[in-house]
């Protein structure tokens, strides 16, 4: 190889090696952009959260029609009550048989206590929500706590 020949090689091996080297920082940084997105997201669902749980125990007598009325009035109140962040409910699924005859869960998610005790509990939906379950609850079972993330 000529002289000249080795130095256009030596050349384009030193472009080579500085593109992969540009290309594995920049891959490097897009690691550590994406790692802080990572833990920015997880600080964010960190949030503490105040969660109100609500369980119902139904009368016997209570027709299957007027539980389903009950239940999709609970599931109305969020759209109603703003202060709601989040909602979801289920029906019993456990084999355990612990239940003792809750079959009715609801989770509701609050930002503040003030938001659960000052605008959720007195508003008028809830309240004529809770009236109406007067007739057909034989027990309700209710736990606020503070999420732990």
């Amino acid at each position: 190889m000529t002289h000249q020949k080795k130095l256009i090689t030596l050349a384009l091996l030193m472009v080579i090696f500085t593109f992969f080297s540009c290309a594995e920082k920049n891959n490097q940084e897009n690691e550590v952009v994406e790692n802080k997105e990572t833990k920015m997201e997880k600080t964010e669902k960190k949030e503490k959260m105040l969660r109100h749980v609500v369980l119902f125990k139904f009368k016997d007598e209570s027709s299957e029609e007027k539980v389903n009325e009950l239940n999709e009035a609970f599931n109305a109140l969020p759209s109603a009550i703003s202060v709601i962040k989040d909602f979801e409910w289920g029906i019993n699924d456990s084999p355990e048989n612990f239940h003792q005859g809750f079959t009715h869960c609801y989770m509701l998610t609050f930002a503040s206590e003030e938001d659960r005790d000052s605008i959720y509990t007195p508003h008028p939906k809830h309240q004529a929500f809770v009236a109406s379950l007067q007739d057909d609850i034989e027990k309700v079972f209710v736990v606020d706590y503070w999420t732990n993330p």
